[in-house]
């Protein structure tokens, strides 16, 4: 565990001498205490890959399947990766073993080589077999046997611009009927304002109105009562 962090560091470090280099296929070998392998991964989307795992020793053989995200770190060259999958295999003198996996590493593009390293810690849950719990960590070195072409990067590249331009054009139009919005409310809270005044000033008038009736009526049955 001790070496997998150390080796995580060392590639951080080397990360600011990396040139980017994108790839589709990798393939190469998966060392780990008391286990050996052939891994190949596949880039299927820009920041997901599947990696297929063959490995094992002179008592057991697994194959296990996983998909995989990255994370671009220090420099375009590394990257850290997270994934989950799923286990099969044989034990000498168990019968067939199977289970789930997590996976959780950083990789690098070796400067002016076509070589990928990478560090894992892929924990494992047994559904078959008596210790329910495995985690295994491991050093790969895959030889990149497919490059992403320039064809493919330019659509890669002109398809995040274009991205870029529809979220630019989202939040402006999203300004537009927020500051729309503000002006509506604003229109109609005046008008409100307007229409209160306006019910006020007709009360007012009603109100002057009906205390003016009220003393013509009072002065006209207080002279009766003066003439006699």
């Amino acid at each position: 565990m001790k070496q997998v962090i150390g080796f995580s560091i060392m590639l951080c470090w080397l990360a600011g001498e990396t040139f980017a280099q994108k790839y589709s296929t990798t393939l190469g070998v998966r060392l780990s205490k008391g286990n050996y392998g052939v891994t190949a991964k596949q880039r299927v989307f820009r920041s997901f890959s599947v990696e297929g795992i063959v490995s094992g020793n002179d008592r057991e053989l697994t194959g296990t399947l996983l998909v995989e995200k990255h994370f671009p770190l220090i420099g375009k060259g590394l990257n850290a990766y997270i994934g989950g999958g799923a286990h099969l295999g044989g034990l000498q003198g168990y019968g067939p073993v199977a289970g789930a996996d997590a996976l959780i590493g950083a990789e690098l593009k070796v400067p002016f080589l076509p070589l990928v390293v990478s560090a894992d810690v892929k924990p494992a849950y047994q559904v078959m077999h008596e210790e329910r719990f495995n985690l295994n960590s491991a050093v790969s070195v895959r030889y990149i046997i497919g490059k992403e072409s320039k064809k493919k990067r330019e659509k890669t590249r002109e398809r995040r611009k274009r991205r870029k331009e529809r979220d630019k054009e989202k939040r402006q139009w999203q300004k537009e009927r927020e500051k729309r919005r503000k002006e509506k409310a604003k229109e109609k809270e005046k008008k409100a304002k307007g229409k209160d005044r306006r019910n006020k000033e007709e009360e007012d008038t009603k109100l002057f109105e009906n205390v003016h009736l009220l003393r013509i009526f009072r002065n006209e049955e207080e002279e009766p009562q003066k003439k006699r």
